[in-house]
């Protein structure tokens, strides 16, 4: 049998041991490097730069398309606000100077919510006396004012005082 000759060159699986050997005294590990899997896939997320900042996505994007907002270095998803009549997720709006969430599943489902610093305002819910449903607080040209929340279906309206619709007296 031959012995190991100590000046060959090491064996592949060795190397990672020597090139640790090799370090210097002043090698530390300052802190580890955390990693974020994808809820979706499995895979790594990733910190990427979009037009609006930072974020996080998926690398296997775009077989995968999760993405999250970037909060103090770590992904956190944001948070959904659903519809009130048909439970499809709300989307921000901004028209002119207002900003207001809307259904994402337009046109089909007209349900617009006020926005109140960046979420939809969770407006107590009033009857519809015509139809049995409840009212919204919506915005016109002329001011707020309360409608159905299936309009076109019913077109049910009252007048809005400082967030509260004025009933109307029956007669």
């Amino acid at each position: 049998m031959q012995e190991k000759d100590n000046n060959s060159p090491a064996t592949s699986s060795s190397n990672w041991e020597q090139e640790f050997l090799d370090q210097s005294d002043d090698a530390h590990i300052k802190s580890a490097k955390i990693r974020y899997r994808c809820p979706k896939c499995e895979s790594l997320l990733v910190l990427k730069e979009g037009a609006n900042g930072a974020f996080w996505g998926c690398e296997s994007y775009p077989a995968c398309n999760y993405t999250a907002n970037n909060e103090n270095g770590k992904p956190v998803r944001a948070k959904r606000y659903l519809c009130p009549a048909c439970q499809s997720p709300l989307r921000r709006k901004t028209f002119k100077d207002n900003a207001f969430w809307g259904c994402s599943n337009y046109p089909e489902c007209k349900i617009t919510v006020e926005d109140d610093n960046g979420v939809p305002s969770s407006t107590k819910k009033y009857p519809c006396r015509a139809c049995g449903h409840y009212l919204v607080r919506k915005k016109s040209k002329n001011g707020y004012f309360w409608g159905c929340i299936t309009y076109p279906v019913c077109t049910n309206t009252l007048n809005d005082d400082k967030g509260i619709p004025v009933l109307k007296k029956k007669r």
